[in-house]
């Protein structure tokens, strides 16, 4: 009985939702409104690219601005240094150097790159700039005093 009374509400129920306002018919779409969204959505995704671009160029060159004061700091610490200190501080500023140099040059192609290539580039230049960054760690590590 119970069973019976719990199966007649959920009918019920299920007609009185059922039994709403009619849905209206859609509106054919037509292709001009099918190319304009089409035309909207792809501005969109460029304009958010161009945007992601942008920034992701500013935090590189950031990120470079850093190493190259880190690379000065370490030739003015070579400078200070004689023998064979003073020899393998230049020797990694040199390198370090010689990095930055390399960041730099895929940075500026990136900067004209777009779509796949853009993320090709993207890539190389995230690993060059760790490279760089772990050799900076370290030949500050190495110039430390104990």
């Amino acid at each position: 009985m119970k069973r019976g009374a719990i199966l007649l509400m959920a009918g019920l129920i299920t007609l009185s939702l059922g039994c709403g306002q009619p849905e209206e018919p859609k509106k054919p779409v037509t292709s001009g409104e099918m190319k304009q969204k089409l035309g909207e959505a792809a501005k969109t995704t460029q304009d958010y690219l161009a945007q992601q671009q942008e920034k992701y160029l500013k935090q590189a060159q950031e990120r470079l601005n850093e190493l190259d004061k880190q690379i000065s700091e370490l030739k003015q610490q070579a400078e200070k240094q004689t023998g064979d200190l003073k020899t393998k501080l230049e020797e990694q500023a040199a390198t370090l150097q010689k990095q930055a140099d390399a960041a730099k040059a895929r940075l500026a192609g990136l900067k004209a790159a777009s779509g796949e290539a853009w993320q090709k580039l993207k890539a190389g230049i995230d690993e060059a700039l760790s490279e760089l960054e772990k050799g900076s760690r370290q030949s500050e590590s190495g110039t430390k005093k104990p």
